[in-house]
């Protein structure tokens, strides 16, 4: 599963929804209840300035258990970087080696 760039805030509320102590939100969790119900991790009844929080989707629940740090994604984690990092570092020694062969 792919991970999401999650902030300290989506984590924490996140986590406590997971654990069934999530009470009633305040209105500064407003925005990351929105997100994270976007992301479909969450089910959300969201109105105006206001929300009620049900529980985690069935893909929040596999979010967390592929991913139960919450660890955002880093550009290293994905292989295909490796690969092309690889592969610019042998072409810059191959042009190097060409430049002092002449």
């Amino acid at each position: 599963m792919e991970r999401i760039k999650l902030n300290k805030n989506c984590k924490r509320i996140l986590r406590a929804i997971k654990n069934d102590t999530y009470g009633d939100g305040n209105a500064s969790d407003y925005d990351d209840i929105n997100l994270l119900q976007m992301e479909e991790l969450i089910n959300a009844l969201i109105g105006f300035n206001d929300f009620s929080v049900a529980g985690l989707t069935p893909q929040g629940r596999a979010y967390l258990h592929s991913n139960p740090k919450l660890k955002n994604p880093s550009i290293w984690d994905d292989k295909k970087y490796w690969i092309n990092t690889a592969i610019w570092v042998l072409a810059l020694i191959v042009a190097i080696i060409a430049l002092f062969m002449k």
